[in-house]
């Protein structure tokens, strides 16, 4: 196993660790919540406990490719020029666009252009090809909106603002 020693491969590592301290800390808040189904029903510490495992998860991920990446490997994108500061910066953008957008026009449109968004500028970073990332950026805005929709509503009977003009 060889290790990269470019800076972003440091970069990647140090957010990596920075994110499991911090998840560390979350999670610690979780264990004095009560257990997720304790009533027979999930509680207020299940998406917590949920996200806390599927950030560990991510975690383990970003190490693990990190360590296994050569000593050769190219930095950012062949597709997007000046990715390693774009990308940060649109995600910021697009986030903060999601949080306006719950609020003035309700879940549904802003959670499908949010994801729609952010999928398709992940993976025309990946394969360059514009076309190919809008389908995938409004599938999967579709699929993740729909889902986080059936997800509150039915699951936990919380209904999520629509937009009320």
């Amino acid at each position: 196993m060889s290790t990269s020693s470019s800076p972003r491969s440091a970069r990647q590592i140090l957010f990596a660790l920075l994110l499991l301290a911090g998840n560390t800390v979350y999670a610690s808040q979780i264990l004095q919540m009560s257990r997720p189904f304790a009533t027979g029903e999930p509680g207020p510490s299940f998406l917590p406990s949920l996200l806390c495992g599927f950030v560990y998860v991510a975690v383990v991920c970003i190490l693990g490719a990190e360590l296994r990446k050569p000593a050769a490997a190219a930095e950012g994108s062949d597709h997007v020029p000046r990715v390693g500061l774009l990308g940060p910066v649109l995600a910021i953008a697009l986030t903060a666009g999601f949080i306006l957008g719950f609020f003035y026009v309700g879940y549904l449109p802003a959670a499908f252009v949010y994801t729609a968004l952010i999928a398709g500028c992940f993976n025309f970073e990946e394969n360059g090809k514009l076309r190919r990332a809008a389908l995938i950026g409004v599938a999967t805005g579709l699929c993740v909106t729909l889902f986080g929709w059936l997800f509150f509503v039915q699951l936990f009977d919380l209904y999520l603002p629509l937009w009320e003009f």
